[in-house]
């Protein structure tokens, strides 16, 4: 990857590492189910003009979109709710860089070398050990929510990330456009669409401000730009940083002492990381299942 894209995931993983923390401030006052939807309404209001709703998609594309949008987000909502500790959800999310990496060989045919896959275990290990270092019990229900919708949003990111005859802003509008209806009425269906915004403070307007601007928006769109112009196994070993940066942010916000397993899982998870970028080997087969109808790009980060 060019110096500028390595910059560029490092500063996204950080920012999904400190959204563990918006998120569950965000959670005090809004249900999943009711921070999934609005979540999806105000992305959707944001990218309003990249929306092309008449404009015909893929079947893959629409399904991909439906997966994260509406299954992977509600999920991973969830399980942050049902659970007292993040460590089993961060746990739970180190599954997508491997997931990924085998989702891109059966799908896509890109080919990881043996090198490669050396790099992503190790960082693998490192990231579930700075997960759970900690933490003496995980939620089952938790980590099987978190599992489900990793595995969902692994599958709907590549299939976006190398579609690239749609626009990367039209692809998250349609992410948030599918969603609508469904966590609509499920939000419906258990009470009110939104919390009352009189019950809200700042700090709850600020942590759902930065999981839908920074992680849901801003984040998606480096990914699914890195995954169209590298192979997923390149881009996917570095969301293993997830934890060390969570980790730091309950450092900053919650006041928490430095431990000594947050310095050793995240030198393990830069290790291994180190290892599948030095490693060569990693190839794509030119195009893929998806077609679409042709859209100038408009998602250049260079």
């Amino acid at each position: 990857m060019k110096p500028f894209h390595t910059l560029l995931m490092i500063c996204t993983v950080a920012v999904w590492g400190f959204n563990f923390v918006a998120t569950r401030v965000a959670l005090e006052m809004f249900s999943p189910v009711q921070m999934a939807f609005a979540r999806a309404v105000l992305t959707l209001a944001i990218l309003l003009p990249w929306w092309k709703p008449f404009k015909r998609i893929s079947w893959q594309l629409f399904a991909a979109a439906l997966a994260i949008g509406t299954g992977s987000f509600y999920l991973l909502y969830r399980a942050i709710s049902i659970t007292e500790s993040l460590t089993t959800v961060a746990i739970g999310t180190q599954l997508m860089p491997p997931l990924a990496a085998i989702l891109a060989l059966l799908f896509f045919k890109e080919r990881v070398s043996a090198r490669k896959w050396v790099g992503i275990m190790i960082a693998t290990t490192g990231a579930v050990y700075l997960a759970g270092a900690n933490e003496s019990s995980l939620s089952a229900a938790a980590l099987g929510l978190t599992v489900v919708s990793v595995l969902l949003y692994s599958a709907g990111s590549i299939i976006i990330g190398k579609a690239k005859s749609v626009s990367l802003w039209s692809m998250l509008a349609w992410i948030s456009a599918t969603s609508l209806l469904p966590l609509g009425l499920a939000a419906a269906a258990s009470g009110p669409l939104f919390p009352n915004p009189g019950a809200l403070q700042i700090q709850h307007w600020l942590a759902f401000l930065f999981t839908v601007v920074f992680s849901a928006l801003i984040g998606q769109a480096v990914l699914f730009h890195l995954y169209r112009n590298y192979p997923v196994a390149n881009v996917a070993p570095w969301m293993l940083l997830v934890p060390f940066f969570a980790g730091l942010s309950s450092i900053l916000v919650y006041k928490e002492s430095l431990s000594a397993s947050l310095l050793l899982g995240g030198a393990v998870v830069i290790l291994g990381v180190w290892i599948q970028q030095s490693g060569g080997g990693g190839s794509a087969v030119p195009g893929g299942p998806i077609e679409t109808a042709t859209e100038p790009e408009a998602d250049r980060f260079k």
